[in-house]
């Protein structure tokens, strides 16, 4: 706790004294305009006033949330240089001041473009750049040292007057001047290519980063071309407004140097203290205008008090929009799982719910990154995600039915940020939330692939009857109809007619035989006609051998199955003692068949054992019988016995039939 409260003290201090001088220079600057005949009109110095308002903010937030960063330093600098130009221009009838604001609008220029290329991290972007860097620097001071050592000769019209001749030395400083800031042009646009190039290579938030200040610098030259052709009223806000804009989106959108609790302090601060001075001047003015007359002293004291009992409920509500527009909705718990809910009624495609959660969940809790991972064969797999992958993450286990499904993954609002009790418990419902939807999701992709595959059974099944009645049936009884015409037209020849009629017999048998293997190859087979017990009974003593006994044990009555239980715990039984006889090299085999709630089924034998009987073998046998058991709900276990063997334990469970009505 030290330790954090030592880090915040700095970012208490610093917006509170910069505003505080600020007020300051602001209270000076029209007090000067006011009383000094000679003060420097405001539109003359248009530009350095609009980079001293919104460049000094900035460097005050950047400070606050890293002390000691270049970035900041550098704006600082440029700031608070160009408020001190101001407020000489404002009192120029003092000669030193005059003199001041002769050469002082022109160093806050140079200092942004060093500040361009060192952002975002204060550090060049690589030690090929320090030559540039000192160039630039070296041409800033000899430009402004030129104009103030000329100003010295001209200390109140070096650059607003030409009525009076310019002496030979300011002459030559001033073109030494020039000369200098040609070069921090030339430097410009290094920087800029600089930027450009290094946001190519960039990629994830540094792009993101360097691009804000691309597109401010491409406009700071343009605001220049401006300035000297066309409009300079519009010239000089762009070229005041885009680099403290463009670090601006920078800070409030990528969370540079922490500065989301400056930014939270600093708001409520301001909002606050304009609503006491605005709410102390109104209730004086209304209650000296209506109640009390001219005693000031007398609605000063009620004005206090009201607004000493209004203060803490107003601040409440101004922190708690504040912190709603910073952190979202995580003080209302109930709107964020409302929101979650409304996405999902309102998405048709199954695919587009994760995506659509992980935006909605960004947006609701102001996160820059929203994440979830699945584990799917037992790896993770990245299904949805939004924004930026932040380098602190924080990860909620997703869990459905007792099962870890995956991860949900959202990054913190800065770097060096956790995330508070109340938004990890909240964040902890969503994730539930979120594997609940993504539980569902499978679920229905479970049933597509299922439906998909019943319905390609079903068409080879279609298949490979017609091909088989085609081929095989189709032309047997084509050739018996030509044969009875052939017998019909040989009555008189009773040698004739009998050897038609012994080829029609043999054809007959060779039909019923095509047809019987037709319907013993449809997915229900022929020997369940007479019930699931007859035909496991049936089925188990083909297997009876002396190499291998086969028991059959049937606790209850397996009459009335469904049909599909009836056909799975057929075709498991008999792969089951498939594998028995080819791989398992036991003596005896016992399978016990009982119903409950569910149909079990123990399939024992004393054989090798699972792993040994299926050493080198790919197990497809296996599958297809965990498969079938499945499609069902049910389940399908494999083990070896401690006595030795192989055990299988499958259950299937046995839907309710709906009886028809009695009436």
């Amino acid at each position: 706790m030290v330790g954090i409260s030592g880090e915040l003290r700095p970012a208490r201090r610093v917006p509170g004294v910069v505003l505080a001088g600020a007020v300051a220079v602001v209270g000076l600057v029209l007090l000067g305009q006011w009383l000094d005949d000679q003060a420097v009109p405001l539109r003359s110095v248009s530009l350095t006033a609009a980079i001293g308002v919104l460049v000094t903010p900035m460097a005050a937030l950047v400070l606050a949330g890293a002390p000691g960063h270049l970035v900041g330093r550098l704006m600082f600098a440029a700031g608070a240089v160009s408020c001190a130009s101001v407020l000489a221009a404002s009192w120029a009838g003092l000669l030193p001041l005059a003199w001041l604001t002769q050469w002082s609008g022109w160093p806050p220029l140079g200092l942004i473009v060093l500040t361009l290329l060192v952002f975002p991290d204060g550090r060049l972007p690589s030690s090929r750049w320090r030559p540039l860097a000192i160039l630039i620097a070296a041409a800033v001071a000899v430009a402004s040292i030129a104009l103030a050592a000329a100003a010295l000769d001209h200390p109140r019209d070096l650059l607003t007057s030409t009525q009076h001749p310019v002496t030979p030395r300011a002459q030559l400083l001033k073109q030494v001047a020039k000369a200098a800031i040609l070069v921090v042009g030339v430097g410009l646009v290094a920087v800029l290519w600089s930027l450009w190039h290094r946001w190519r290579r960039a990629g994830g938030e540094v792009r993101q980063q360097l691009a804000c200040l691309l597109a401010a610098g491409a406009l700071f030259p343009l605001a220049l071309v401006l300035d000297v052709f066309v409009l300079p009223s519009v010239a000089w806000a762009l070229a005041a407004a885009v680099i403290p804009v463009a670090m601006t989106v920078a800070v409030m959108q990528y969370s540079l140097y922490d500065a989301d609790r400056i930014i939270n302090r600093t708001i409520v601060w301001l909002v606050m203290t304009f609503l006491v001075v605005v709410g102390f001047v109104a209730i004086v003015a209304l209650l000296r205008d209506r109640f009390l007359g001219a005693d000031a002293s007398n609605a000063s004291l009620v004005a206090t008090g009201l607004i000493a009992v209004a203060f803490e409920p107003v601040r409440r509500r101004v922190q708690h929009r504040v912190e709603h527009m910073i952190y979202g909705d995580r003080d209302d718990p109930y709107k964020v799982i409302s929101s979650l809910g409304d996405v999902h009624s309102r998405t048709t495609d199954p695919n587009a719910v994760l995506p659509l959660l992980a935006g909605t969940i960004a947006r609701l809790m102001r996160v820059p990154y929203v994440a979830v991972e699945l584990t799917e064969h037992g790896s993770p797999r990245i299904s949805a995600e939004y924004g930026r992958r932040t380098p602190a993450v924080e990860q909620f286990d997703m869990v459905a039915h007792g099962q870890r499904l995956g991860r949900l993954l959202v990054g913190t609002r800065s770097f060096g940020e956790r995330f508070t009790r109340d938004e990890r418990g909240l964040l902890a419902g969503v994730a539930q939330y979120t594997a609940a939807m993504t539980d569902a999701i499978r679920l229905i992709h479970d049933l597509q692939d299922s439906r998909g595959r019943l319905i390609t059974a079903r068409e080879e099944e279609r298949r490979r009857l017609r091909r088989d009645l085609h081929d095989g049936v189709g032309p047997a009884l084509t050739g018996l109809s030509m044969q009875v015409r052939a017998a019909l037209k040989c009555v008189g020849q009773p040698e004739r007619v009998s050897t038609i009629l012994d080829g029609v017999s043999a054809d007959l048998r060779l039909c019923a035989s095509e047809v019987r293997q037709l319907l013993d190859g449809l997915p229900r087979p022929a020997e369940l006609d007479h019930g699931l017990q007859a035909a496991l009974l049936a089925y188990c003593r083909r297997f009876d051998n002396p190499p291998l006994s086969v028991e059959l044990n049937v606790v209850d009555d397996l009459d009335g199955l469904p049909a599909a239980v009836e056909v799975a715990a057929y075709r498991i039984v008999t792969e089951a003692l498939t594998n028995v006889a080819k791989h398992a090299r036991a003596r005896t085999c016992q399978v016990t068949v009982s119903r409950r709630d569910m149909l079990c089924i123990e399939v024992f034998d004393d054989g090798v054992g699972i792993e040994a009987a299926l050493a080198g073998q790919r197990g497809v046998g296996l599958d297809s019988m965990r498969e079938r058991a499945a499609e069902l709900g049910g389940e399908c276990i494999f083990t070896d016995r401690a006595l030795g063997g192989t055990a299988v334990w499958v259950s299937l469970p046995i839907p309710v039939v709906p009886q028809p009505d009695a009436r």
